[in-house]
């Protein structure tokens, strides 16, 4: 989806809250060092993802794509972290995780084997954790526990990093110091990310923030995220902001999730750009091993001539055993006005536009996967 493209999405699917929350625990684990802090140890994990899927519209022609993929509900990936006891609460800690594509046995960045996190720390039970790399930004840390598709690629329409969106924010950042602070209920996550630029200090850097008080059932939070882009020839650079808040109730096995995602971007010399994301979901047990989601993604587009939209999805997820699960999926994206598509009113499911060539797109997924 293009920042020129409004985009939303309806979002029907099959979830284990358990593997929910297991994506959620392995991402504060990475800001944190937390495996195996106590006794010292090196651990070897990952996760396999795999589908087919369906696209329609996928073509100039308005024809439709059949095809493999890696990572539809997890990307695909393999780590390795460990951390070490140095007495007094205090541990050092590392983490170096690597992305690739089930389906052709790929790097998921070509030419850089830790595309994910490389990096290094220390942490104190009392005072938090401060570490240096590689790292996740507190908004993506942030906004993964309260997406109702936890960043799922088939499908949600946050714009992480990889979206075809302009106004994605930023998943993770090269060069960062990043703390992560807890009292009671309330983490607290920093982070800056350090441009690298002899001209200029704040050419190309980027920081952010964000707080999630998390009260059992119910959790609130909010997060930012700030960069610059790379100083030109006038020593100017653009800017990019986005901020959101969010929330999440329990009522029971059900669990409701919801917010607003805002984003902001000035460049050098044209007007300022603006969208935002509305989002709101529910996760729910159908039974032991099938779970369900809902979600609903709107997209407002400021920028004159482009559209909002929304998609639509239904999707089942069944546990054969505590890490290893079946999916299917089926999401449906619709353009809000622009019926006949231009290039600049294409709507896709997903995060990407490469395969979309109309106002409306259809997609279906079948897949697995299985955690290690």
């Amino acid at each position: 989806m293009k920042k020129h493209t409004a985009a939303a999405a309806i979002l029907i699917s099959s979830w284990s809250a358990a593997h929910a929350q297991g994506e959620i625990d392995e991402a504060l684990q990475l800001a944190t060092g937390g495996a195996g802090a106590s006794t010292g140890s090196v651990t070897l994990y990952g996760v396999i993802d795999a589908n087919v899927e369906f696209l329609s519209h996928a073509s100039a022609t308005g024809g439709s794509l059949v095809r493999e993929n890696s990572g539809g509900i997890h990307n695909s990936r393999f780590g390795v972290r460990g951390s070490e006891p140095l007495g007094g609460g205090n541990s050092a800690w590392f983490v170096l995780e690597s992305g690739f594509n089930s389906n052709d046995g790929t790097q998921a960045t070509a030419g850089t084997l830790f595309n994910r996190t490389a990096a290094v720390g220390l942490s104190n039970e009392r005072f938090g954790s401060l570490s240096f790399g590689l790292q996740y930004t507190a908004m993506y840390d942030i906004l993964l526990r309260y997406d109702p598709m936890s960043f799922a690629q088939q499908y949600t329409w946050f714009p992480t990093t990889g979206s075809s969106d302009d106004f994605a924010f930023r998943a993770r950042n090269s060069n960062s110091v990043k703390y992560v602070g807890r009292l009671a209920g309330l983490t607290a996550i920093a982070d800056y990310s350090f441009g690298g630029d002899a001209d200029s200090f704040q050419s190309s850097a980027a920081y952010g923030g964000g707080l999630d008080y998390d009260g059992g059932s119910f959790g609130v939070a909010i997060a930012y995220d700030y960069r610059n882009g790379a100083i030109n020839s006038s020593g100017k650079w653009t800017k990019s902001r986005n901020y959101s808040v969010s929330a999440r109730q329990s009522l029971g096995a059900l669990e409701l999730l919801g917010g607003y995602e805002h984003y902001l971007y000035n460049p050098t010399k044209s007007a300022s750009e603006s969208q935002a994301l509305l989002f709101a979901g529910a996760r729910y047990p159908v039974m032991r091993h099938l779970k369900l989601t809902a979600a609903y993604y709107y997209d407002l587009n400021k920028t004159p001539g482009a559209s909002n939209t929304w998609m639509g999805v239904l999707s089942t997820q069944y546990d054969l055993s505590k890490r290893t699960s079946l999916y299917a999926t089926v999401a449906y994206a619709q353009a809000t006005r622009y019926a006949n598509g231009t290039s600049s009113t294409y709507t896709p499911v997903g995060t990407t536009d490469s395969t979309a060539y109309g106002p409306n797109q259809t997609g279906v997924t079948l897949g697995m996967f299985h955690r290690f």
